[in-house]
């Protein structure tokens, strides 16, 4: 185990796709405490679906307004772990982020022109046995606790001007009449959260009590303010709290009843 660095009361928050059942983030805290032990541990969830880098990405992108100056977010959602995807530190404003090279940084390097990015490459700042399925624990961790201590980014390993960035699977189309986007995450109350911006929709030709919403071929108008603006059980368009359009059911879940709901499914929004 590398050397304890007592010291320490620098703030790091945990994103997973582990869950909580199996002791993966606890072994992954148990090695950041055994080199960092004063450092502060938040978890912001470790119920993403697997795999689900964008869905990482979002909640991510969600929270990190939320806390001081300082912060390093650990964030492990790595479906190709034990490959040659790289491993990072990003530098972006005034927090640090640690986590796989496979894009789930990518509302970073799009709030930040000036990020910048180390590949995580110095053994002495792992765990000495590196396993090919847990680098949450044996390279993460590590890396964030001895950042926490106060190791700079650059002595990790050379910079990376080319870091995987996401394409792909989702496109989002911006008019003056249209706004084609997409489910990027379901919250535990079944409310479908789009990519939708409210400043997207103020950029449309028509005000927000004109538009329709439509999803899995079923249509709302208007924008509701509340979820009890609706009826119960009854579908609804609104601004959540992340400042995105939300498709909600008042009282119920919309994702039930919409039925089985494919991740980043279409959501478009035009005149009524």
């Amino acid at each position: 185990m590398p050397a304890r660095r007592d010291k320490v009361h620098r703030l790091i928050t945990l994103t997973t796709d582990f869950g909580t059942r199996d002791g993966y983030v606890g072994a992954m805290k148990g090695v950041i405490l055994g080199i960092a032990p004063g450092a502060r541990l938040v978890d912001v969830t470790h119920d993403i679906d697997h795999g689900r880098i964008r869905q990482a990405s979002f909640l991510l992108d969600n929270v990190l307004d939320f806390y001081p100056d300082g912060t390093i977010h650990l964030v492990v959602v790595d479906p190709t772990v034990g490959s040659k995807r790289r491993a990072l530190i990003v530098v972006s404003g005034n927090c640090v982020l640690v986590g796989p090279d496979n894009g789930v940084f990518e509302p970073v390097y799009l709030r930040d022109k000036l990020w910048s990015c180390y590949e995580i490459a110095e053994s002495r700042y792992m765990l000495p046995e590196i396993s090919r399925s847990f680098h949450g624990r044996d390279i993460f961790a590590p890396a964030a606790a001895h950042l926490a201590a106060g190791i700079a980014p650059q002595k990790f390993g050379p910079p990376v001007d080319n870091p995987v960035r996401q394409t792909g699977t989702r496109r989002k189309l911006i008019g003056e009449d249209r706004i084609t986007g997409n489910v990027v995450h379901t919250d535990r109350f079944g409310n479908l959260i789009t990519d939708i911006t409210a400043a997207e929709l103020d950029s449309l030709e028509f005000d927000r009590s004109s538009l329709r919403v439509t999803i899995c071929g079923k249509k709302i108008d208007g924008l509701s303010s509340h979820y009890a603006q609706a009826g119960r059980g009854e579908l609804l368009a609104l601004l959540g709290g992340t400042g995105r359009l939300e498709v909600a059911a008042n009282l119920e879940s919309a994702a039930a009843k919409l039925g089985t709901i494919s991740a980043y499914a279409v959501v478009t929004i035009t005149r009524q």
